[in-house]
């Protein structure tokens, strides 16, 4: 008898040693996965920067709500890289310090090439959303990206101006993000029958408008197309309407944001943008997504905001499933799966490049409308 009351002794102290330290459970003491976001978020085109911050930080919470990875919790560094050379390395090294898994970056094509070999060199994976150029094509390498590339970019856009029978475009192009507009100059220059001018600007520093659009219109071109971020795509609209042009005005992923209607106002009427970002998305868990941005932010999903929650939430996927704690394990991870996300279903060719939709869309009513895939 009183080795039975020893006996239930014990199993009273366990059971309150469980009820009131629960911080015991081994989920909650499993260390972090941390993953890096490196950024611009106080340079140009800073704000922009924001909404890919605020998209990350709402995949994050969404995937620690149910279990994390494989019951760890998943943690999100954010560094700001001052969309400035000396900012990346600083970004990137604290970064690689801290541990991280993979780092998400940089927001343009010309930052992701800066940071390319330092990560990768170091062993870690590069995940961009938003770098496109095609210097970072078909290579067997640690680089993966949820973008299209320039290529297909320009394969689409050539299509969509022989369907709107374009036979010249003049290219406004911000040298500012070179590997971009080069890249996709080249890229339509490839499929494109027509004649291509171009007209060179650098927004970093003083823009001569008179000047600009003269050269923009002295060829008296059926379209423009804006190789422009959304500030600048915004006033060139505006100068193009004063301008008195009345031709075809194209802009790209690059200013496929609600700041281009704040910056160009009516003057973005009839505009068309190419992007693989349907805004007209009618997808259950895209509007999840978008209810959660107002709810936690007090702001509408944007382009940038949602293809940052989808790389958030295509990395856990694969974290989840890789075999060991490597950059390697978990590349061989992202091109083992197809991928239903909040902008649809994607998949990565063997390189790590994108394989997915690009739409046509218009502007109408100071909103953007979906004209369907390209």
């Amino acid at each position: 008898m009183a080795r039975w009351h020893a006996r239930r002794q014990l199993f009273l102290c366990l059971f309150v040693v469980a009820a009131f330290f629960p911080a015991c459970d081994s989920r909650q003491t499993s260390s972090p996965v941390k993953i890096g976001l490196a950024i611009n978020l106080s340079g140009r085109g800073g704000a922009a920067g924001e909404d890919i911050r605020d998209g990350a930080i709402l995949a994050v919470e969404k995937i620690n709500g149910v279990r994390g990875i494989n019951g760890r919790p998943l943690e999100l560094l954010i560094r700001d890289d001052k969309n400035t050379q000396e900012g990346i390395r600083a970004a990137d090294e604290s970064l690689i310090k801290e541990g991280v898994a993979v780092i998400i970056g940089h927001s343009t094509s010309g930052n992701t090439l800066l940071s390319y070999p330092f990560v990768t060199g170091k062993g870690i994976l590069l995940f961009t959303p938003y770098a496109s150029t095609n210097r970072l094509s078909g290579k067997d390498d640690l680089f993966i990206r949820t973008q299209v590339t320039c290529d297909l970019y320009g394969k689409k856009t050539a299509v969509l101006f022989e369907r709107n029978a374009i036979r010249s475009v003049t290219l406004l192009m911000d040298m500012s993000n070179a590997d971009f507009v080069n890249d996709w100059k080249d890229s339509l220059a490839k499929y494109y029958a027509g004649a291509i001018e171009a007209v060179r600007i650098n927004s970093k520093q003083k823009v001569n408008w008179p000047r600009i659009i003269a050269s923009l219109l002295k060829g008296k071109p059926d379209a423009v197309l804006l190789l422009t971020e959304a500030g600048m795509s915004g006033v060139a609209l505006q100068k193009l309407v004063a301008a008195g042009y009345d031709g075809g005005r194209f802009a790209t992923v690059w200013a496929d944001t609600p700041e281009l209607l704040r910056y160009a106002g009516g003057s973005a009427e009839g505009l068309r943008i190419i992007t693989f970002v349907d805004p007209e998305n009618k997808r259950a868990d895209y509007r999840r997504f978008s209810r959660a941005m107002e709810k936690s932010f007090h702001k509408k999903a944007t382009a940038r905001s949602s293809r940052a929650y989808e790389a958030v939430a295509v990395l856990a996927d694969a974290l989840r499933r890789r075999r060991e704690n490597t950059a390697v394990s978990l590349k061989k991870a992202l091109l083992g799966s197809e991928y239903t996300t909040i902008l649809g279903r994607l998949r990565f060719d063997k390189y790590g490049d994108v394989v997915r939709p690009v739409y046509e869309v218009l502007v109408h009513g100071n909103q953007f409308h979906s004209n369907g895939p390209i």
